[in-house]
């Protein structure tokens, strides 16, 4: 399918807005950023100064990062013509995928990465280069939210069958990454930032 079709205004309206088919209230998309800014800066010691939000859509997050860090650095980066057209000088949004960050004008690394409902939409070929390019971009903690084939899950499906979560558990180790918890991961070389207890 067509990416710039396929994410265009009708696409955001009915998942993002749509009482009936939006993914997240305001509520829930609050709740999620907290927990994730909290997490990320128990691990630092320290406020978050930099983001980098991979398939960031129209950028939700970024309004809901700078109510907690209101000077806080956001860059978005998602393969919507019309999200980035429409948004992207506003929010600081860049057009690109997953496995095209290499190539973009990003820093090198940040305090957190936000994958955020779309890493099942990857091909296996996508998602285990993309990986690797989010691990070089990591600077403290990474959240990598996905779905696997033994979850119960709703709204815009319309991705590859899931694998079994061995085998993504695999691919993050495989990119240097370590679970720490809540599909929150860590460098593998960075490890000692939390205690076993903490790893899962």
């Amino acid at each position: 399918m067509d990416e710039a079709k396929r994410y265009d205004q009708a696409y955001f309206d009915k998942w993002y807005r749509h009482p009936k088919h939006r993914v997240k209230s305001p509520a829930e998309l609050a709740r999620q950023v907290a927990f994730v800014l909290g997490t990320a800066e128990f691990v630092l010691g320290r406020p978050v100064r930099s983001v980098l939000d991979v398939g960031c859509g129209e950028g939700q997050w970024r309004a809901a990062l700078r109510a907690h860090r209101p000077r806080l650095h956001y860059d978005g980066v998602d393969p919507s013509a019309y999200a980035v057209e429409r948004y992207g000088a506003r929010r600081n949004l860049h057009l690109g995928g997953i496995e095209s960050l290499d190539g973009l004008a990003l820093r090198d690394q940040y305090d957190l990465v936000v994958c955020c409902g779309m890493l099942n939409y990857l091909s296996t070929a996508q998602l285990t280069d993309g990986l690797s390019q989010v691990a070089r971009r990591v600077g403290g903690v990474a959240y990598l939210e996905l779905f696997t084939r033994e979850d119960r899950f709703e709204g815009d499906t319309e991705w590859p069958t899931p694998k079994p979560a061995r085998w993504y558990r695999d691919a993050m180790q495989a990119a240097g990454l370590t679970a720490i918890g809540m599909q929150c991961y860590v460098l593998t070389r960075d490890v000692d930032r939390v205690s076993l207890l903490e790893r899962s």
